[in-house]
């Protein structure tokens, strides 16, 4: 396992460590490490660096980098046998007084920040390749390529492949990446930057790479999980099915529109599109079905009696049932939905309705503080649903029997460090049993973030850490969680990698401490 160069272990209070292969013309490269740096970063001259892990010195010179200070390189030896390199640049030089044969010990102080031809700052680096010398800083290409890892994210992933109940990780390359869940049973669809990919559900592997249009910004799979849908920011929609066990062009279809557009899943199979209020009808076969001239943004959808339901947001929101036939409006309510048996619920702005599916017709049986940024909500295997709702003074899961009861309530803020603010929860219901995800992000340094899922015991309302991993990249729109199977879930950190995880085994580690 290892800790981070600045603040070990965590690096709660240093900033960077995201700008790992980013292109910088004046230095005619891609930059192979990151940058790591105080909150002010003309106060970091001085601050001490620390060995990531364990290791041997392999090369240390005060002026490894000339004017641009001492470096330093450790060989860490892992677990499998095989080793990797971490670089330390733009030292103080009069703290490096390591030499190459010496041994350091994760979190040993190995010298200083100094003063570079740029402001002070930490220039740190995973690699494989030049043990004993310092090497460019920067690559001519991607980093990856001749041997540069992206220091942050390894870091993250040694510490995760650790975690009980880790079953695999997948790491995305491209900048634009989004989960749309499974296709056939047994692959998981994703996009990689431009290329839509399939990775196996039974070990993470890449099955297959299929190049997609780089203007594209959104996609999802149909209701029977046979075609892919993408769209770009120009109309264009293409849908993909598999043929000998790899993605093929079924057809495209050109919207008159422009803009970064929703798309929906049709119960019947094809997809809905959204964008800017207006809303499309698209067949599985690419046909144009109807259109909608006038709506609010979604905020949720569900499939109920082979209709697609869509709640929308805002001083608009409604809530619509749309077919191939085309969308009906139910009631002026939207918000969060959760299907439980034949029932659904609501979770508005001002409270939680349950709505009679029948006559359209809400009822209010839970008021609440309003809010403007709703939480998550989910149907419960006996009846009911559980909430996780934000407001100005607390942050709660709130649970319901089936006809409408409050059964408890508790605070989830407590499970939230100080120092760290939870964006949107998820709630997964995983062979009967329910979990909460919670990506916090650090309120002092918009670098860090953790993403951690919580059991929780629905007689007494406790909560149980089962895991926790991170990211110094944060996307929390880019967050998301797919239940697999009856034990798994996939985890997709915003901004950092994929993990399937068996909450089973996680849960009985976490028990057992």
């Amino acid at each position: 396992m290892f800790d981070f160069p600045l603040d070990p272990p965590n690096a709660e209070r240093a900033l960077g460590g995201t700008d790992f292969g980013t292109l910088r013309e004046r230095f005619n490269g891609y930059h192979a490490g990151e940058d790591w740096w105080n909150a002010v970063r003309a106060s970091s001259f001085g601050k001490p660096v620390y060995s990531i892990g364990h290791g041997t010195v392999t090369y240390a010179q005060p002026r490894g980098w000339g004017i641009d200070g001492g470096t330093v390189i450790v060989r860490h030896v892992l677990a499998d046998g095989s080793s990797i390199l971490s670089f330390y640049g733009h030292l103080d030089p009069p703290s490096v007084v390591l030499r190459a044969g010496d041994c350091v010990a994760r979190g040993e102080q190995i010298g200083r920040i100094g003063k570079p031809s740029t402001s002070p700052h930490l220039h740190f680096e995973i690699r494989s390749h030049m043990p004993t010398r310092p090497g460019p800083g920067y690559w001519s290409v991607d980093p990856t390529l001749a041997g540069w890892e992206p220091p942050s994210q390894y870091i993250w992933d040694k510490r995760v492949a650790r975690l009980p109940g880790v079953l695999w990780r997948y790491f995305f390359t491209g900048q634009f990446r989004q989960g749309m869940g499974t296709l056939n049973g047994d692959t998981i669809v994703a996009i990689d930057g431009a290329h839509l990919i399939g990775v196996s559900l039974i070990d993470g592997s890449k099955r297959w790479s299929q190049p997609i249009d780089d203007e594209t910004v959104q996609a999802a799979i149909n209701a029977d999980h046979t075609i892919v849908y993408t769209i770009n920011q120009f109309g264009q929609i293409e849908a993909f099915g598999l043929s000998e066990s790899t993605p093929s062009t079924m057809w495209t279809l050109k919207l008159d529109i422009v803009g970064f557009p929703d798309l929906l899943p049709l119960p019947g199979g094809g997809v809905a599109v959204y964008v800017y209020g207006r809303l499309f009808g698209v067949s599985a076969d690419g046909k144009l079905l109807w259109k909608l001239e006038s709506i609010s943004s979604p905020v949720d959808w569900a499939l109920v009696q082979n209709q697609l339901l869509i709640a929308t947001e805002g001083t608009q929101a409604t809530l619509w049932a749309v077919d191939e036939a085309g969308p009906e409006k139910w009631t002026q309510i939207g918000g969060r939905l959760a299907i439980a048996g034949n029932q659904a619920f609501v979770y508005a702005q001002d409270g939680i309705y349950r709505l009679n599916v029948e006559t359209h017709q809400p009822e209010l049986i839970y008021e609440l503080p309003r809010t403007f940024d709703l939480g998550d909500m989910i149907a419960l295997p006996n009846g009911g649903v559980l909430a996780a709702h934000m407001d100005r003074t607390d942050k709660r899961l709130i649970a319901l029997d089936a006809n409408g009861a409050l059964r408890w309530e508790r605070s989830y803020a407590p499970a939230v460090p100080h120092k760290y603010t939870p964006s949107k929860p998820h709630l997964l219901l995983v062979g009967g049993h329910i979990y909460l995800l919670l990506q916090n992000e650090d309120t002092t340094s918009s670098s860090s973030a953790t993403t951690d899922i919580f059991s929780v015991d629905m007689d007494n309302a406790a909560l149980t850490r089962i895991f926790s991993g991170g990211t110094r990249n944060l996307l929390s729109s880019d967050t998301w969680a797919l239940v697999l199977d009856s034990e798994r879930i996939l985890i997709n950190f915003g901004g950092g990698g994929m993990v399937a995880f068996d909450t089973r085994a996680a849960l009985e580690a976490a028990l057992q401490k």
